[in-house]
Formats: structure tokens, C-alpha cells, sequence
């Protein structure tokens, strides 16, 4: 994966790098935690073991030491055969003082231990280490309390100091801290290469995804479900399927509006053209009026055929753009009769609202179940005689439209709720989408749609929309 440039200009870093950088960034500071604490481990492991081997040296100047004849004397074969054997790559030195300072023997410029309250001691409280400077070289003081056997002295105590030059401790000191560095290093580099590996390989479903989906035609927008896929991707992989079936529904929806608005509105079209032009050609005025009527009429049924075309449409897309909350239907029934009112009066048609409920709530959209009832009063006025009694009833959880008008001869009854299926006689205008708006809507809400005719005495028509009762 490259690096993608965003609409900032930015680069923008690859999910690889990303993990990488996540993980071995860290990954590289705790091992260079670890290589410090384990080198600070070591070097004070070989400079205790080295200051035992200082602290083994003043014990074997002291065993040699002797009170003969008033004098101190030291049995120097024997103490330098130990330091020489013992101490390769680093030399000794040694001096012999009382506690009050007076030099007895060896080097007397060698720098003596400082004096401390709390002694730094690992063995016992008689003997010191120090770090001290002699002929400009640093060099490691041990300095020994020792007691003299001779109980005949005034003054029993003398103090041995051997001071040891760092070559051999700094030769050592540097072996650890390449062996640690190299160590480390090849830590790092095995959990560099195990951590490109296993987010290759994590990665893998995605690029399979991808793939997939590269490789879909225009028209499929069926689910892509890539082998091997890991529980923590599979909610981006359902949420990218989701939003491709989502977008397969709307495209099929507005090919849908496309294809019946083009085969619904061809013929009312055709007409119009056909009714304009006669009008222009003939010359007496009673027939022109009756062909411009015509084209009036023509107009208007195209017009309510755009409108239920884009209203079937709405009603498709109502899941993606509406939430469902609480509507009162029987205040949802009122406020749609009233609009509806003044349009059946001036028709000449009586139009009632009968509630037999004081209140009756269901989950949904208002808008959509406002189109519902709308549609169901219109269907109502249009297809029914002048005079047509019509009834919008709420009870019980449901909603129903009742008329006495001819009624639905059995045959129909079956198609209604068909887009584009009219029933209606011929010489009654009407696009057959009304009924089935209404069908979709009740779908969407979990409503069953009941019809009923004829009601009485062989006439009426009654369409019901139910809920089921909780």
C-alpha cells in the first residue's frame, strides 16, 4: 500500500505503515529499555565479581603480613605469586598505613579509601571500596582493616589498600555492551520481520476485499464475503456490504422511477401533442375549445401521474431518510379529512370522520402515513359519483377509508395494490399507483391492507389499514 495524498495535500500513511509504526516504535523502546537495565545488570555483576577479586587480594597481603623484630615484614613471593596469577590484563598496587596514617610499606603515594559513615561493604565492615585516581589513571581502591595476631603491639590494627587499574574491567565492560547491543539487535530484527509478517498477513482479508470489489460489475451489489476473516474487520466488512446493498436498492429504485416514468408518461404526452395540434388546424372555435379542453384534462392527468411517480418514489426511499416515532392516528385523521374537505364538497361529494377511539398511537413516519390516507380519500373522490358518502373511520389499531360508491367487481380485487393496475371504467382517468403507494407504505410499517366490497347492498368499497395488536 502506497502512501495516498489527501484533499489537504497531506501524505497520508498506508494501514501498514501505520501498524508498523504503531507496533515497532514501542517494540524498539522496550528493547532498548531491556538492553539498558540488562547492560547496567552485567556491569555491575563484573565490577562486584571484580571488586571480590580486589577484596580476595588485600586478604592474601594480609596473611603475609608479619610483626618481626619491632618491624613489619611481608612475604612478598607468595602475596605478588597471587596478584600476578589472579589479576591478568590490569596491574596492583598496594600500601600498608596504621589507622592514623603512617606509611609501613608499598606505594606510599597510593591514594587511601575515604572515610564513610555508612560503609559500602558487601562482606564484612572491615574493608571499603572506592573509586580513586593514581599516576593520572582511574583506578578501583579496596581498603582492608586488618587485625594483627600479635597481641603484644600497642597499636594491633593496620590497614592494607590495593588499588587495581580499569583495563581489564573496561575490556570487559565493552564485551557486554556488544554482546548486549548484538543480542538486542537480533531481537529487534527477528520482531521487525515477525511483525511485518503477521500484519501482511492481517491485512490479507482486506486486500481480498478490495479486490472483490475492484472486480464487481456496475450491476452487482450482492455481499462480499472474504475466507478467513477476522472477527475485528468482519463490522467494516458487514458495514461496507450494508451501504452496497443500500446503494443497489436506490439505483434500482430510480431505475425503477426512470423506466415507468418514461412508459407512463409516454402516452398522456403523445396525446397532448396530437390534441395541441388538431387544436392549431381546426378552424371552428366549438371544436378548438373542445380539443384544448381535452388538452387540459390530458395536462392534468400527466401532472398527477408525475406527482404519484414521484410520490411511489418518496415512499421507496422513506427507509433511508425517515425515523419512525409515535403517531396519534386518530390526530392524523382528523387533520387529513379537514384538508381534504373543501375539494369533496366543491365535487359535491360528503365527507366524513368517525373516530371510535379516543386515541390510537403507532410507530412510524407521519409524512408517509399522511401520503397513505391521502391517497386512500382521493382514490375515494376520484372513482366514485358525485354524491359519493365517504367515511375515514380510526379505531382499535387501525385506519380505514369507506365509501358507498359502485364498488370493486372481484375480478380486480385481487390486482388494486398493483402499480400501473386500473380498475376503473373506461372514461375514468387515473394513474394505478394510488393503491399501490398506500401497499407500500403499510408494508414499511408492519400494517396489513384489508379491502372490503361491496360493503352494502352491493355497492361501497372499504380499504383498512390494521396494525397487530401488541
Amino acid at each position: 500500500m502506497s502512501l495516498d495524498h489527501g484533499r489537504s495535500g497531506r501524505a497520508v500513511a498506508s494501514l501498514r505503515r501505520r501498524l508498523l509504526s504503531l507496533i515497532l516504535l514501542p517494540l524498539t523502546g522496550l528493547i532498548g529499555v531491556n538492553a539498558w537495565v540488562g547492560y547496567g545488570n552485567a556491569v555491575e555483576a563484573a565490577n562486584e565479581a571484580y571488586d571480590r577479586s580486589l577484596y580476595l587480594a588485600a586478604r592474601t597481603l594480609a596473611e603475609e603480613l608479619s610483626w618481626q623484630d619491632g618491624r613489619l615484614q611481608l612475604d612478598v613471593m607468595k602475596a605478588a605469586g597471587y596478584l600476578f596469577e589472579n589479576h591478568t590484563g590490569s596491574r596492583l598496587f598496594y600500601k600498608v598505613t596504621t589507622p592514623a596514617g603512617q606509611w609501613l610499606a608499598g606505594v606510599a603515594a597510593l591514594p587511601d579509601a575515604p572515610v564513610r559513615t555508612q560503609s559500602a561493604v558487601k562482606y564484612f565492615a572491615l574493608v571499603q571500596f572506592d573509586d580513586g585516581v593514581y599516576l593520572n589513571q582511574p583506578v578501583r581502591l579496596a581498603q582492608l582493616t586488618h587485625v594483627m595476631e600479635d597481641a603484644s603491639l600497642s597499636e594491633p590494627l593496620i590497614k592494607i589498600t590495593v588499588a587495581e587499574t580499569m583495563e581489564a574491567r573496561q575490556q570487559l565492560i565493552q564485551h557486554i555492551l556488544w554482546d548486549t547491543l548484538g543480542s538486542q539487535g537480533l531481537l529487534l530484527l527477528a520482531a521487525a520481520l515477525l511483525v511485518v509478517w503477521g500484519v501482511q498477513r492481517g491485512i490479507r482479508p482486506l486486500e481480498s476485499f478490495r479486490r472483490q470489489l475492484a472486480n464487481k460489475a456496475d450491476d452487482d451489489f450482492l455481499p462480499i464475503q472474504p475466507p478467513d476473516l477476522p472477527r475485528e474487520l468482519r463490522p467494516l466488512i458487514d458495514t461496507l456490504n450494508s451501504y452496497l446493498e443500500r446503494l443497489g436498492r436506490l439505483i434500482d429504485i430510480r431505475k425503477r422511477f426512470l423506466d415507468n416514468a418514461a412508459h407512463q408518461l409516454r402516452t398522456p404526452l403523445t396525446a397532448l401533442k396530437t390534441q395541441l395540434a388538431l387544436a392549431q388546424r381546426n378552424a371552428e372555435p366549438e371544436q378548438a375549445q373542445a380539443l384544448l379542453s381535452a388538452a387540459r384534462q390530458t395536462t392534468d392527468d400527466a401532472v398527477r401521474l408525475t406527482e404519484q411517480l414521484l410520490a411511489m418514489t418518496r415512499v421507496e426511499h422513506a427507509r433511508e431518510m425517515h425515523s419512525p416515532h409515535t403517531v396519534d392516528l386518530v390526530e392524523l385523521a382528523r387533520r387529513v379529512t379537514q384538508e381534504h374537505l373543501m375539494r369533496a364538497h366543491q365535487l359535491g361529494d360528503d365527507l366524513g370522520l368517525e373516530v371510535q377511539v379516543a386515541q390510537c398511537q403507532v410507530q412510524g413516519v407521519d409524512l408517509l402515513l399522511h401520503e397513505a390516507l391521502s391517497n386512500l380519500i382521493d382514490n375515494a373522490i376520484h372513482h366514485g359519483p358525485v354524491g359519493t358518502h365517504i367515511t375515514v373511520r380510526v379505531g382499535e389499531s387501525w385506519l380505514e377509508v369507506q365509501d358507498d360508491g359502485q364498488g370493486i367487481a372481484p375480478d380486480h380485487q385481487a390486482h388494486v395494490f398493483e402499480r400501473f393496475y386500473r380498475a376503473a371504467p373506461s372514461g375514468v382517468n387515473g394513474s394505478g399507483l394510488g393503491l399501490a403507494i398506500v401497499k407500500e407504505i403499510a408494508n414499511q410499517h408492519g400494517a396489513l391492507m384489508q379491502l372490503t366490497s361491496p360493503v352494502e347492498k352491493g355497492r361501497g368499497t372499504r380499504i383498512r389499514m390494521a396494525w397487530p395488536k401488541v
